[in-house]
C-alpha cells in the first residue's frame, strides 16, 4: 500500500484486500467533523491530505523542515518502541497477538539471531522477553494507578481509546487530524513513556517536545467535534520507561495549553503562507550570535580558588 495516499482511497484498498466491512464515522457537531473509533493506526499516519500534531512540529524549526518530515520515516529507536508495546498492551491489547513479536532471550548489541527475527517481524513492533516483561509490568501498574480517587483501568474501560477525529481549523480552513489515547466522556488523556515523571522535569521534556501543540491541538479538534466551547480536562499520564517507574497524572494548566496555542496559530500561518506562495524557506540567515545572562561563563569556580590558594601558600 502506498504510505502517502488519501485517507478514502486507502481504506477502500483495506475493504477491497480484507474483505472488511470499512468503519463509518460519526459526524460531528462542526462542519466535516468525523470521529472514527477504529481506524488503522498505519492508515491514519499515512493520510497527507490532513495535518496531524506531528506532522506540523517541524513547522515550528522551519517550512523547509516541514516539507523534509513529509518524505522521511520515523527512526525507531528503544524509548519509542518501549512506548508503543506499551500503548498496544494498555489501550488495545486485544491487537497485541497480530502487531507484537517478542524475541525469546536477550536481544545484544548485534546479534544476528535478534536481527533475522526482526526481519522475519518487519510489520511488527518488535521486542526481546526483558524489554516485553517490563512495559507489562509498567502497564499494570499504570492500570492501578488511582486519578480522582478510582484505578486509572476504570477510565480505560470508559473510553474509546486511539479515537480519531478529522477535522476543519475554523480560521485557515486547514484540514486537521487528530488521534486521542483515551477519549473519555469527561478528559482527554494522553499516555507518555517518559524519563521523568515528575511535574517540573516532564514540563520540561512536555515543552521541548511540543506536547503543548498536541494538548491545545487535540483539544480544539475535540471541541470543535463536540461543539462545545469549553476543552475538557487534558491530562498526561506519565509513566517513567524506567524502574522505578514512577507513574504521575499531570493536568495541563492554563499557561501550557496558552503555550500550545501560540505554536498551533504560527504553525498554521505559517503553513497556509507557505502554501499559498509555494516558499517553503530553511533556516540559513545572516545574523549575530549572543547568549543569555545565566550561559556566562564564571570564572569563580571551586577549584580555581584552590589553586590560588596553593599558590598564595607556596609564596
Amino acid at each position: 500500500m502506498d504510505p502517502f495516499i488519501p485517507l478514502e482511497q486507502s481504506l477502500a484498498l483495506l475493504s477491497s484486500a480484507t474483505g472488511q466491512t470499512v468503519e463509518q464515522p460519526r459526524p460531528g457537531y462542526a462542519p466535516d467533523s468525523l470521529l472514527y473509533k477504529s481506524l488503522p493506526a498505519h492508515i491514519y499516519h499515512a493520510d497527507r491530505d490532513a495535518l496531524s500534531c506531528s506532522l506540523m512540529k517541524p513547522l515550528l524549526v522551519s517550512p523547509a523542515h516541514f516539507q523534509a518530515g513529509l518524505a522521511s520515516c520515523e527512526k525507531p529507536s528503544p524509548a519509542k518502541t518501549f512506548g508503543s508495546i506499551l500503548h498496544l498492551l494498555l489501550l488495545q491489547p486485544e491487537l497485541a497477538g497480530q502487531e507484537l513479536a517478542v524475541y525469546p532471550g536477550v536481544a545484544e548489541a548485534r546479534s544476528k539471531p535478534f536481527a533475522d527475527f526482526a526481519a522475519l517481524n518487519s510489520d511488527k513492533l518488535v521486542a526481546d522477553e526483558p524489554t516485553f516483561a517490563n512495559a507489562r509490568r509498567l502497564a499494570q501498574k499504570v492500570a492501578e494507578t488511582k486519578y480522582m480517587g478510582r484505578p486509572l483501568a476504570r477510565f480505560i474501560e470508559e473510553s474509546i481509546p486511539e479515537a480519531t477525529i478529522y477535522f476543519t481549523e475554523p480560521t485557515t480552513g486547514l484540514r486537521m487530524r487528530i488521534r486521542i489515547d483515551l477519549y473519555h466522556p469527561e478528559i482527554t488523556f494522553d499516555l507518555k513513556s517518559t524519563r521523568h515523571a515528575g511535574p517540573r522535569s516532564f514540563a520540561r521534556d512536555a515543552v521541548d517536545m511540543d506536547y503543548d501543540l498536541q494538548a491545545f491541538m487535540y483539544s480544539l479538534g475535540r471541541c470543535l467535534y463536540e461543539g462545545t466551547e469549553a476543552p475538557k480536562p487534558f491530562v498526561f499520564i506519565a509513566a517513567e520507561n524506567s524502574d522505578p517507574y514512577s507513574v504521575s497524572t499531570l493536568k495541563a494548566g492554563p499557561a501550557f495549553m496558552g503555550n500550545g496555542s501560540t505554536k498551533f496559530q504560527a504553525c498554521a500561518a505559517s503553513f497556509k503562507a507557505c502554501t499559498a506562495t509555494n516558499y517553503w524557506p530553511d533556516l540559513s540567515c545572516d545574523g549575530e550570535l549572543e547568549i543569555e545572562h545565566w550561559q556566562q561563563y564564571n570564572d569563580k569556580a571551586g577549584w580555581q580558588a584552590a589553586l590560588a590558594s596553593l599558590g598564595q601558600t607556596a609564596a
